[in-house]
C-alpha cells in the first residue's frame, strides 16, 4: 500500500506539474511614441529610428529618465538637472544631430549598437555652482551632453539651432563627435586592434618635458615616438600636449588611443598632414583608419574632414 500511496502522489505531482500555463504577461515598452506635439514630420522620424535602430529620441521625460544608469553609485553632490526643449524644434535636433553624428555611420553599425538605447534631447543641463553669493545669471555651469550608462543627453534644443554658423556647427560636431566616440570606445562598442599598442613603446621612460615651442627638440622627440596632441589652444591653435606632467605615463596606453581618435576625428587631412611625416604616427594613423573601416564600415576620416 505504502508503494502505491508513493506513486499516486508522484502521479498528482506530475499531472500538476504539466498542467497548461496561464496567459502570457504582456511586456510593456519603455516609452510610448508619439511622445508629444512635435511636427508630425518629427515624431514620423522618431519612430522611424526606433524602427530601424530600436532606440529611443526622448523630448519627453523625467530627471529620473535623464540620471538612469544599471551601475549602483555612492551618489554625488553636484547633481546635473535639465531642462526640456521646446517641441517646435524637435525637428531641427534630429537634423542637427543626423548631420554631426548617424550620417556618417553605415545601416549595420546603427543597428547593432551604434546609437544608444536613449538619446534625450534637451534645451539645457545645468549643475548649481557649489557655495554661494553668486550673482544672478551665474549660479549655474552649463553642458553640452551628459553621458549615463546606455544614454546620452545632448543639450540645444532650442532657436539657436537656427542660428548656428558653419564655424559653430563645425564646433559643435568636433564636442559631440569626441563625445560619443569615447562612449563607443569605453563601452567597448568599437574595440582598438592590438596592433595600435604594438607602435609605440609604453615601457621605456617618459619623453623630456616640457613640450613647447621654446623647446622644438622635446616636441620632435615626442613625435618621433609616435605621439599626437590631445588638443589645440582655441585661440591660438598651438597644441596641446597629453604628456605634459599632469598625466602619469603608466596611463600613457590610454591617453594614446584617445589623443589618436581625437585627431582622426576632428581634424582635416591639411590640419594632419605634417603630423603624417613622422613614421610611428603614419603607421598607428594607418591601423586605425583601415581598422575602423575594414571591421565597421565607418570611414572615420570622413568625419574628420566634414565640413558646414
Amino acid at each position: 500500500m505504502k508503494k502505491i500511496f508513493i506513486v499516486g502522489c508522484l502521479f498528482l505531482f506530475s499531472c500538476k506539474k504539466d498542467a497548461e500555463p496561464g496567459a502570457p504577461i504582456p511586456i510593456e515598452v519603455d516609452y510610448v511614441l508619439p511622445q508629444g506635439n512635435a511636427s508630425t514630420e518629427a515624431n514620423a522620424k522618431i519612430q522611424q529610428l526606433y524602427d530601424n535602430y530600436g532606440s529611443y529620441f526622448l523630448y519627453v521625460f523625467t530627471q529620473k529618465d535623464f540620471e538612469w544608469t544599471q551601475a549602483t553609485s555612492t551618489g554625488n553632490s553636484k547633481i546635473d538637472s535639465v531642462v526640456l526643449g521646446n517641441p517646435a524644434y524637435v525637428g531641427d535636433m534630429l537634423s542637427f544631430l543626423d548631420d554631426i553624428w548617424l550620417k556618417f555611420l553605415p545601416e549595420s553599425f546603427k543597428k547593432s549598437s551604434g546609437v544608444p538605447y536613449r538619446v534625450l534631447m534637451a534645451d539645457t543641463i545645468k549643475q548649481r555652482r557649489s557655495g554661494t553669493g553668486w550673482p544672478p545669471g551665474m549660479e549655474f555651469l552649463y553642458f553640452d551632453y551628459k553621458v549615463v550608462g546606455k544614454s546620452i543627453t545632448f543639450a540645444g534644443m532650442n532657436s539657436s539651432l537656427r542660428t548656428l554658423t558653419p564655424a559653430q556647427k563645425l564646433a559643435k560636431k568636433n564636442l559631440l563627435t569626441g563625445v560619443i566616440w569615447n562612449y563607443y570606445i569605453n563601452s567597448k562598442i568599437l574595440d582598438v586592434p592590438a596592433s595600435f599598442y604594438n607602435v609605440s613603446n609604453y615601457t621605456v621612460a617618459a619623453p623630456a618635458l616640457p613640450l613647447n615651442a621654446a623647446n622644438p627638440a622635446n616636441v620632435d622627440a615626442y613625435r618621433q615616438k609616435g605621439f599626437l596632441p590631445n588638443g589645440y589652444n582655441a585661440v591660438s591653435g598651438v597644441p596641446t600636449e597629453w604628456h605634459n606632467g599632469t598625466f602619469s605615463w603608466t596611463t600613457a596606453r590610454t591617453n594614446d588611443i584617445n589623443s589618436f581618435i581625437f585627431n582622426l576625428t576632428q581634424r582635416t587631412d591639411a590640419q594632419l598632414q605634417s603630423y603624417l611625416t613622422y613614421p610611428l604616427i603614419k603607421q598607428k594613423y594607418d591601423i586605425l583608419v583601415n581598422h575602423f573601416k575594414t571591421k565597421y564600415n565607418i570611414d572615420i576620416r570622413a568625419i574628420g574632414n566634414a565640413t558646414y
